[in-house]
């Protein structure tokens, strides 16, 4: 699934982590979406409270291209309903 998140997004997003985020190029968004789909909930039997799949991917973010304004994510489904929810909540 493709995204566009815009700067202000990713610095909503940012605050979730536990330590300090800079954001300078495309790598620096993957990872950091890397990381925060780490704390993407998992119910008690282990599937994923936003999709079917039986267990957790094992990649999240695969591809982050830089925009004028933001970053294009190529992300699992979940994490795009991840960030949408913590979007959200803000």
């Amino acid at each position: 699934m493709r995204i566009k998140l815009k700067s202000k997004q990713l610095e909503t997003l940012a605050k979730r982590l536990r330590f300090e985020v800079v954001l300078e190029q495309p790598r620096d968004v993957r990872g950091m979406l890397d990381v925060l789909g780490k704390e993407i909930p998992w119910n008690e039997t282990g599937l994923n409270k936003f999709d079917d799949s039986p267990r957790r991917p094992m990649r999240l973010t695969f591809s982050v291209e830089e925009t004028k304004d933001g970053y294009i994510c190529d992300i699992h489904p979940a994490l795009a309903q991840y960030i949408h929810t913590l979007l959200d909540s803000e």
